[in-house]
């Protein structure tokens, strides 16, 4: 039996070798790219205001602006109510009026209206929020925008490589009273049910059904077949508006594991503590590198029965005598 250990040994460092994937090219440097010499840059400050108040009240605060670029600038500021069509929580300015349940703009005085800002000059915008009486409890929302105007700007306003910029600080509030809070697991999925090597991408999307933001918060882990929790990581803070979604990517790293693992995911959102669980089941077997180990450990059974067998002394039959 020893005789056979080395060729063992040889053999199966062989098949590893052959099932593993061949390295990747080296990737070639992304070529470096020069900002445009007249980007306008422009800087929310926060960039997300979050306020409460009862109906019937008025409100004030300040948010401010920065011109971040080299030139001297000219701003107009305007409130506008925003959407949000993907699960990406990407926010869009709606420029005309609208009246929905979440509105909030037509609400929202901002002064000035208009300001000129030197290079790296910040400026102070005041806000006046004025809630109606009969405003519905729960999440309103609006953008404060702030679009550059290069009319009679020196140097800016013939310059055909100009990059405009439009930026806003959001702003979300709440108006106190009762509040429907409702939030739904939509998706959880890995990207492959069975494969042979990792890492394996798993994908969470939450949609918040209710009548206000939510941020849900809790943790994704990964066990294996003895429940021991071989990946963790915390939900990224994100904040989902009613009637949205938002998606959460997870990687279970690692090219080298065996066996049935599970991810569940285990989070809570609103005030109330809503519970949003889920759990999905995914195997990883190298299929390739066990066929291997099994082939060469039929051959080396093959062949320690074919010796034992040659070293066996042939049989005889007796003669019988009269």
């Amino acid at each position: 039996m020893k005789k056979f250990l080395p060729i063992f040994f040889l053999l199966l460092s062989a098949s590893l070798v052959y099932g593993q994937e061949s390295p990747a090219p080296t990737p070639t440097p992304a070529p470096i790219v020069t900002p445009a010499p007249n980007a306008i840059t422009i800087t929310a400050i926060p960039p997300r205001l979050e306020l409460s108040a009862l109906p019937g009240a008025t409100l004030q605060e300040t948010i401010k602006i920065r011109n971040e670029s080299t030139t001297e600038m000219a701003f107009d500021v305007s409130a506008n109510d925003f959407i949000v069509n993907d699960n990406q929580g990407t926010p869009i300015a709606i420029v005309e009026t609208v009246s929905n349940r979440w509105s909030l703009a037509s609400w929202i005085t901002a002064s000035p209206k208009k300001i000129l800002l030197q290079p790296q000059q910040t400026s102070t915008i005041d806000l006046v929020i004025s809630l109606p009486k009969n405003a519905l409890p729960g999440g309103h929302y609006a953008m404060i925008t702030y679009s550059p105007n290069t009319e009679g700007l020196i140097g800016v306003q013939n310059s055909g490589s100009t990059i405009i910029q439009k930026v806003g600080s959001l702003i979300y509030l709440n108006v106190v009273g009762d509040v429907t809070e409702a939030a739904n697991l939509k998706t959880f999925t890995v990207d492959k049910t069975f494969k042979s090597y990792g890492p394996t991408a798993i994908l969470a999307e939450i949609e918040n059904l209710g009548d206000i933001h939510l941020q849900p918060k809790g943790r994704l882990t990964v066990s294996n077949l003895l429940n021991q929790v071989v990946f963790s990581e915390e939900l990224e803070a994100k904040n989902i508006f009613p009637f949205a979604s938002r998606l959460y990517n997870f990687s279970f790293p690692g090219k080298w594991h065996l066996g049935r693992y599970a991810a569940r995911l285990n989070a809570t959102a609103g005030s109330s503590q809503l519970p949003i669980n889920g759990l999905i089941y995914f195997w990883i077997v190298p299929v390739k590198e066990l066929a291997a180990a099994a082939v060469i450990l039929i051959a080396i059974i093959l062949l320690i029965v074919l010796k034992t067998r040659k070293k066996q002394p042939p049989e005889t039959t007796p003669i019988a005598t009269a």
